[in-house]
């Protein structure tokens, strides 16, 4: 047994975790991932003000009434369209800048910024300009939709690509050198000019070449043929247990599995947030996506990873060892803020062949409880508010729900959930130690 044991350790560590080590560190998903979060603080803060509007308390609502005048929740559309209305604008420059700045030229790192604002540029080029009214009162402009969430995979392929194409002229010195004696913002400008140029002309054809097309244009490309594949499948049930198999079992071997899962995950999650959000304020009946943001990093993310918080509190109130019963101590608080560190490595979980099996097994059934629960109506939708992943159990389920209390409800059925998978395996991990720490 300890030989198969063994066995099955050895293939991970020499055939498993090197692809693994070399998808986290793909410079493309590190730049998806690190572009994204150039979004969050837009996303968390315009989801506060969506909040403080919405938030379903009668007594709160007649006194914020009384106080501001009937109108004032008009402060929500401003905040929000300035906010969660701009991220594909935000992450178009952030993706670019990310990727551009992981790559060098000359053994130094190359200045990622005029990747960014190529990018932004190169966003507006293949955009169509729309025209609203007739005749003299006609005014040209851009749909305030392009700058939400659901264009965000079309800034995605922009950043991707301009990025890559600056990197490549960069290398290959298509650039104007300027004396060392030139201040250094003025000669990034010129090493930028020529890049830049080629950039630009390049998606200048990309959009006359579409307008050939079926499609028209490249923004109606990515959305029909490249983001409705990719939505459907993860937005799916099958998705999103991959993902968070997938997420669960590098951590299983000590690789970070969360920034790898997400960097995929996140753009078709908050996509999808998007799309609850703008059904939620229409006054919709049925939000359209189960999986959101929100659902999986507020929700599957019980404690951290591996939907710990069960574990810890097992540890903290039932442990007899004490050992088990320290790591339950340190590991409340921050397993109260979804940060589970002390358990992964504490207990450990991370090559532990008995303790993978519930770190991997809660997460995937809280995956499926939830999904399922919320497909046949006994959970509710998530509204497509994005809080912070750190934001405690219980308290996030209220508030990701718009203010519904069966969003806690639904939360406490996940726990014991958790809790009933954890518990056969903690029990004997806690007796193990528990005899080992009494013997003569």
């Amino acid at each position: 047994m300890s030989s198969k044991k063994h066995n099955v350790q050895g293939f991970f560590e020499e055939k498993f975790m090197p692809i693994a080590a070399k998808i986290g560190n793909q410079k493309h998903l590190i730049a998806l991932r690190d572009g994204i979060m150039f979004t969050m603080p837009l996303l968390i803060i315009g989801s506060l003000f969506l909040i403080l509007a919405e938030l379903p308390i009668d007594a709160y609502q007649s006194f914020m009434a009384s106080v501001f005048g009937a109108n004032w929740q008009a402060f929500e559309g401003v905040a929000v369209n300035g906010t969660i209305g701009i991220i594909s604008l935000i992450a178009v420059f952030g993706i670019a800048y990310s990727l551009a700045g992981s790559y060098e030229v000359d053994g130094k790192p190359i200045d990622g910024i005029p990747a960014g604002v190529l990018s932004v540029a190169a966003f507006f080029i293949v955009n169509i300009v729309s025209v609203f009214g007739t005749g003299e009162e006609a005014v040209e402009a851009w749909k305030t939709s392009v700058f939400t969430s659901e264009y965000l995979f079309l800034a995605i392929v922009i950043s991707l690509s301009v990025a890559e194409i600056y990197r490549f002229l960069l290398q290959k010195k298509f650039v104007i050198t300027m004396p060392k004696s030139v201040p250094p913002t003025v000669s990034r400008s010129f090493t930028a000019l020529v890049p830049g140029f080629v950039i630009i002309v390049f998606f200048m054809l990309v959009r006359l070449g579409f307008s050939f097309t079926a499609w028209s244009d490249l923004a109606t490309f990515v959305q029909s043929v490249l983001k409705k594949p990719i939505e459907l499948a993860g937005s799916s049930y099958i998705g999103t247990v991959f993902a968070c198999l997938f997420e669960h079992t590098l951590w299983s071997f000590g690789i970070h599995g969360s920034s790898i899962m997400t960097a995929v995950m996140e753009p078709i999650w908050i996509s999808n947030a998007g799309a609850n959000l703008e059904a939620f304020k229409a006054g919709a009946q049925k939000l359209p996506n189960i999986v959101t943001y929100s659902f999986y990093e507020n929700g599957v993310w019980m404690g951290g990873s591996g939907a710990t918080l069960a574990v810890v509190v097992y540890m903290l109130v039932f442990a007899k060892s004490k050992l088990v019963k320290q790591i339950g101590r340190l590991a409340i608080v921050p397993g109260i803020f979804n940060i589970n560190e002390p358990v992964v490595f504490g207990l450990p979980v991370v090559l532990n062949p008995f303790l993978m099996i519930p770190y991997i097994l809660a997460p995937i059934a809280v995956t499926t409880v939830s999904y399922f629960g919320t497909l046949i109506g006994i959970f509710p939708y998530t509204t497509g508010v994005i809080i912070p992943w750190t934001t405690p159990y219980f308290i996030s389920g209220y508030l990701m729900t718009g203010g519904n209390i069966m969003g806690v409800v639904a939360q406490v059925v996940l726990f014991a959930v958790a809790f009933i998978i954890w518990l056969p395996f903690i029990r004997i991990w806690d007796k193990k130690h528990y005899l080992s720490e009494n013997q003569v």
